[in-house]
C-alpha cells in the first residue's frame, strides 16, 4: 500500500479555484466541487487499495483469514484464540518447509509462542518410534494446539508424548545433628 502512487491534488485555474475572484476570501462553487471530485477520487483509491491490504494474515479481515487459512490447508480448532489462528495461518509455508526435522519441530513451536526445553528421540528402554518433547507446563494451555501441531508438522510414523516441567520454589531446612554414645562392657566372673 505504501508503493501505490499517491493521488494528485487537483489544481484548477485561478479564475475557477473559487477563492482568487471573490471579496471576502470564501470558497465558491468551483472550489467546492473540486473538493468533492477529490474525496470520490481518494475513496475510489481506496477501494482499488483495499484488496492489496488484506494479504497479510497478522491483520486481515477475518473472513479473508479464513480464505488464506483454507488455502494454505490449516483449520481453526475450538476456543483457539485469534492471535494464534493468524499466526498459524501467517507461517504456515515456512512451518511446512521446517516440517520433519527436530531443528525444524522446535522452530515450529518457537514461532507459535510454544517454547520447547528438549526433545529426545530413540531413548533407551523405550520403543524407537517414541518421541518426548519436554515443554514448559506455565507456558502451554491448550492440548488442542499441541495436537495440531503433532497432526500437521509431526514426522509419520513416529509416536508422541509430552513431558511437562514446572519450576517450583523447594524450601529444606538444614539444622545441626550430632550424637554422642558410649560403650559399656560388662563382665561377670
Amino acid at each position: 500500500m505504501s508503493d501505490a502512487p499517491k493521488l494528485t491534488s487537483l489544481k484548477l485555474p485561478f479564475w475557477m479555484d473559487g477563492k482568487t475572484l471573490t471579496e471576502n476570501g470564501t470558497e465558491q462553487e468551483p472550489a467546492m466541487l473540486r473538493n468533492g471530485v477529490q474525496s470520490f477520487w481518494q475513496r475510489m483509491r481506496d477501494w482499488f487499495l483495499w484488496p492489496l491490504t488484506q494479504t497479510d494474515p497478522l491483520s486481515c479481515n477475518l473472513e479473508l483469514l479464513d480464505l488464506l487459512a483454507w488455502e494454505r490447508g490449516i483449520t481453526r480448532f475450538s476456543n483457539e484464540p485469534l492471535w494464534l489462528y493468524r499466526k498459524r495461518v501467517a507461517f504456515a509455508f515456512v512451518n511446512a518447509e521446517d516440517a520433519g526435522s527436530t531443528q525444524g519441530f522446535i522452530n515450529i513451536m518457537s514461532r507459535l509462542g510454544v517454547p520447547v526445553l528438549a526433545i529426545s528421540e530413540r531413548q533407551v528402554g523405550m520403543d524407537w518410534d517414541i518421541v518426548s518433547i519436554e515443554l514448559d507446563d506455565s507456558i502451554v494451555s491448550s492440548a488442542a494446539l499441541l495436537g495440531t501441531i503433532i497432526q500437521d508438522y509431526g514426522r509419520t510414523c513416529r509416536r508422541y508424548e509430552y513431558v511437562s516441567n514446572k519450576a517450583t520454589a523447594c524450601y529444606v531446612a538444614a539444622t545441626e545433628c550430632n550424637n554422642d554414645y558410649q560403650t559399656l562392657t560388662a563382665r561377670a566372673s
